[in-house]
């Protein structure tokens, strides 16, 4: 991979990041405020149930990742990969 293409990378994970969370927040407003789109509010949990734990004695690290998912942040992220692809 060159470094171009690594640039490349970063910007389309960032961009899927920034659509995802943007349009989760919309869904949740949109959901929380119309009683007819309480489906906006519903997520799905894609994650680790339980962190895993490295303890060093000197250290413990506790390593955990979790995903709330709504309608409105998949299809953020669908707008975000679009203008990825415009670019």
């Amino acid at each position: 991979m060159s470094v171009h293409s690594n640039k490349g990378l970063v910007y389309l994970i960032l961009l899927l990041l920034i659509c995802g969370l943007i349009g989760g927040a919309i869904g949740e407003a949109l959901g929380e405020n119309f009683n007819s789109l309480i489906l906006l509010k519903k997520y799905f949990l894609i994650g680790m149930s339980n962190p895993v734990t490295l303890d060093l004695k000197l250290i413990s690290l506790t390593f955990g990742i979790n995903f709330r998912v709504n309608i409105l942040s998949l299809l953020g992220m669908l707008v975000g990969f679009l203008i990825y692809k415009k670019m």
